[in-house]
Formats: structure tokens, sequence, C-alpha cells
């Protein structure tokens, strides 16, 4: 009885060194130093700037996340991070943020940047995240001829979260959005006073990406009027407006 107790004793001391063995491959502690950049740059036509106020570095909210994706810790600004931090060995992830892609409205951009890390044994693990544009950004442009056939237009974005941005005449602002799909409804008022309804829907709507919506009269040529809506420089619609004596393009 006494030998079998030792056998198994035994057993469970060798299944103890075994354990130890494999979790010692990722003993250790290391630490994190964190950098960020911000790209305002966003996906349309001509990949240009938006031209944004970028944030400075410390208005970023930092989150760290184990490679499962639990989050282990986060700070309300990078800038209060302590550098001194020790992280057992192993795979992580770091997200920067800046604004949430909830406060949808003009001129209300929102900055995310993630970026996995391992951390090694008594070593400093330097990451840098680039931070971009998080929101769907859109514009509503009108062409002069379309100025000129209405005296009177305005318009309103609809979001995927029921968030309405109105854009009355003139409007250069630039909306903000949680990218998903969004519809546009206005009314425009022609020189007799009659009223032209105008409804377009969009959908597969990215991040990081300006979409343009354009209203013209007869894409600029003379003749039938109809109102022309275009998506990027594509047509996605034509609505036709009832002609009166009165009416001039």
């Amino acid at each position: 009885m006494k030998r079998i107790k030792t056998l198994a004793l035994l057993f469970v001391a060798a299944l103890t060194v075994v354990g130890c063995s494999e979790s010692g491959a990722e003993s250790g502690r290391g630490r994190l130093s964190v950098a960020l950049s911000t790209d305002d740059s966003a996906i349309d036509l001509t990949r240009a700037s938006l031209g944004l106020t970028k944030p400075a570095a410390a208005d970023f909210a930092l989150t760290i996340s184990d490679a499962t994706g639990n989050v282990l810790s986060e700070w309300n600004s990078i800038a209060d991070y302590d550098e001194t931090t020790l992280y057992n060995v192993g795979n992580y992830s770091a997200k920067a943020t800046y604004g949430k892609t909830s406060v949808e409205a003009f001129e209300t951009p929102c900055f995310e940047g993630t970026k996995e890390f391992a951390i090694i044994n008594d070593q400093t693990t330097a990451v840098k995240i680039t931070a971009y544009v998080a929101n769907a950004v859109v514009k509503i442009e009108c062409s002069d001829a379309f100025k000129n056939y209405f005296t009177d237009y305005s318009f309103t974005l609809t979001t995927a979260a029921g968030t309405q941005i109105p854009f009355v005449a003139g409007e250069t602002r630039r909306a903000f959005i949680d990218p998903y799909t969004f519809s546009i409804e206005g009314s425009a008022t022609t020189q007799t006073g009659s009223t032209v309804k105008i409804s377009k829907s969009f959908s597969n709507i990215a991040a990081k990406t300006l979409y343009t919506v354009k209203f013209d009269v007869n894409s600029g040529n003379v003749g039938g009027a109809s109102v022309t809506v275009t998506f990027n420089d594509e047509p996605v619609a034509e609505i036709p407006v009832d002609i009166e004596l009165n009416d001039e393009i």
C-alpha cells in the first residue's frame, strides 16, 4: 500500500513539473511604451486629407487587451499611461480612441487605431498606433444649375441609428456618421412655387470614406427638367420635374 501511495505521489509531481515547464516558456515580464499618430485622409476620388484639426495624443483613450480580447486595463488619456507597468510575456493589443461614432453630427470626427504587439521578457516593447477616421463622412453638393432652377431647397440626412442631420440651402459642412447606411430626404421649390420631393437611400457605407451626394438639374444640360443624383460622381437616380410655363433652366 505504501508503494502504491509513493508511486501516485511521484506521478502527481511529474505532472506538476511538466505544467511548470510548459508555462515557463511564457514566463517573465516586460514593459510597453506607446506612441500615437493620426491620419485624417479619407478614401474618395482624390484620397485627399479631410483637413481636420487633429486631436492631441493626450486626447486619446488607451485600452490594453489580451490575445483573447479581454480588456486588461484602460486609461482615459494616453498621457496617464505608466510605462513602468509590467505585463506578463505574451500577445496583446493596444487600442487608441478619440470620440464616438455614435455622436453623429457636422464635423464630429472619431479616430480609432489598434496595434497588436508581444511582450518579451525583460524588454520594453515600443508600439506605434496610427489612428484613422472611424466615421463615414457625407457631404451634399448642389450644382449651379440646381441652385438657379430652384428658389429654395433643403435636405435631411437620416442615419441607420435614426439621427437626423439637416442640410439647409448653402450648407457646406460635412456629416460624420456611424458607417452603415443612410438616407436623404429633401424638397426643392421651383420658380413657380411647385415642390419637388427628393428621396434616396445609400447602403454598404464604410469608415474612413468620404461620400459626396450631388444634386443637379439635367446634368447641366438644357432641355426637359429632371433632378439627377450622383454618388461620388456615379449617377444613382433621376427624378422628373413637372415643367410649368414660367420655369426656366
